[in-house]
């Protein structure tokens, strides 16, 4: 209390020195802090190759060296240094950082078969703090092939959280509160398909239970990043190659749901159910290719049943629950597989699939809830919830493979599954008693959100095969923040 009047004032009339003045007196303070980056050579950006909005970035080749300054002097407190992803990468990366003229090597930032618009960070000692602002930082990158990160705020949108910076805090994690503030802000954007999805559901569970505005404003934000005023649609492949007005895929369809709750009448929902027909097998399976996967459950037959429900469609709904019932071949032998090829199954027992199944399964039945009532689909929900509760870890977490309790966990995988069966208890199709299982994970989640919000301890994309989903690499992601969000949204 004696630090109020002081720093009250402060944060009134000068809120960049109330952060300095409180955080002296031990209190919680987080701050970005910019990095300039110095660089003797540029890199092209690959023919046919794109940028997401436009944003400034800058490639660094293997083996170059790039120096970056503060951009005001860094507090010895706790210290990261973060860079964010413009381009996606396909093989492995480690960005060395170093303080140069020092002989002081501080780590690698790892940087695995990353998608676009992601964080890394290194956590740096805060011993180290007044040598880097005398001496700045040197990055090297070891890799095949270039990196591309971005490296100057944006004209028209605040991108400052992308651009190179040293997070500063007096705290070690971040609180609920600070998860919602880097949702309900461009801070939480992600390339459009599932990702974004994710995001955008977590969105829209806030505003739909909790009443939050600012995450309603929060989603017409992020599609105003990839719509225009005409309804063009404007992103880029998983290769970062341009792929404006169509479709990419089932997994891309996730994002459609919210645009159809906010604006059912958006006319490009029409090419989201004509890319649905073409991909539409004889027997009514809608995939594309041969493989059936659990991702389907949540990126198809929920904005399915979303957009059948907001146009009075029931030849959509019929189909989004048919979805549901091609997916059953998914799970045999009290097992839980995300892909069937011919029979052929793999990623058994992976968190996230579980959490795609189960979360497609509860937003379908939800949005269709006393209207279509097909007791086999509950009867199949309710089997692979059981199943999934019993291979969760006593910490609350479920593991990357989830019968491997041993294994590390994904803090992704766990909150999608917990979202569900809180999802699935309030719509009535699953018991009371589970959420317990669903707040125990949560109290666990909570402990990996960073000082400034973002979520930690997530599975990498799984596009590094199986041995990468296998290891213990975690990343922060914002489809990750969206699920937890989602499981917030249902508990609170």
């Amino acid at each position: 209390m004696k630090y109020l009047s002081a720093g009250g004032a402060l944060a009134v009339f000068a809120p960049q020195l109330a952060c300095s003045f409180i955080s002296e007196k031990q209190q919680q303070c987080v701050k970005h802090i910019g990095l300039k980056i110095s660089q003797d050579k540029y890199t092209e950006l690959s023919t046919g190759k794109r940028v997401p909005f436009g944003w400034p970035a800058t490639g660094i080749s293997p083996d170059e060296t790039i120096r970056m300054t503060p951009e005001e002097k860094l507090p010895e407190t706790n210290l990261w240094i973060r860079v964010s992803t413009a381009q996606e990468g396909w093989d492995e990366k480690l960005l060395h950082v170093s303080i140069p003229g020092r002989d002081v090597y501080l780590g690698a930032i790892d940087i695995r078969f990353s998608a676009v618009l992601v964080p890394y960070e290194l956590e740096i000692p805060k011993e180290y703090a007044r040598d880097i602002n005398q001496y700045g930082l040197e990055l090297k990158l070891e890799s095949k092939s270039p990196l591309w990160i971005f490296n100057v705020e944006d004209s028209k949108t605040d991108n400052s959280s992308f651009i190179p910076h040293i997070l500063t805090s007096s705290k070690q994690r971040g609180s609920v509160d600070d998860l919602l503030k880097c949702l309900t802000s461009v801070n939480s954007i992600q390339s459009l398909g599932w990702r974004e999805g994710c995001v955008l559901d977590g969105l829209w569970q806030l505003y739909k239970r909790k009443g939050n505005e600012k995450a309603l404003e929060t989603i017409n934000r992020h599609l105003d990043l990839y719509f225009d005023d005409q309804h063009n649609l404007f992103y880029e492949t998983a290769r970062s190659v341009p792929h404006d007005n169509q479709i990419d895929g089932i997994e891309s369809t996730l994002p459609y749901a919210t645009l159809a709750h906010i604006n059912p009448s958006h006319p490009f929902l029409s090419n989201v159910v004509s890319a649905w027909d073409e991909y539409t097998k004889p027997n009514g399976l809608v995939i594309d290719g041969k493989m059936i996967s659990a991702e389907g459950c949540y990126t198809v037959a929920y904005p399915m049943a979303v957009i059948g429900k907001a146009w009075g469609n029931r030849r959509l709904k019929q189909k989004a629950i048919a979805q549901l019932k091609h997916r059953f071949v998914l799970v045999a032998d009290g097992q839980m597989n995300l892909r069937s090829t011919g029979g052929k199954y793999t990623y058994t027992n992976w968190a996230r699939g579980a959490a795609w199944f189960l979360l497609g399964f509860a937003r379908t039945l939800s949005e269709l809830n006393g209207e279509i009532q097909d007791q086999e689909i509950i009867g199949k929900f309710q089997k692979v919830a059981k199943m999934v509760l019993s291979m969760q870890r006593d910490d609350g977490l479920w593991g990357c493979f989830m019968d491997r309790r041993e294994s590390k966990p994904d803090t992704s995988g766990s909150a999608g599954i917990a979202a569900a069966l809180m999802t699935g208890i309030h719509n009535g199709f699953l018991p009371a008693t589970y959420a317990e299982n669903a707040k125990r994970c949560f109290e666990e989640l909570k402990k990996q959100i960073t000082p400034d919000g973002y979520l930690k301890g997530a599975a990498q994309d799984n596009r590094g095969g199986m041995p990468l989903q296998e290891s213990d690499y975690r990343v922060i992601a914002q489809m990750g923040m969206g699920l937890m969000v989602q499981l917030y949204a249902e508990i609170q």
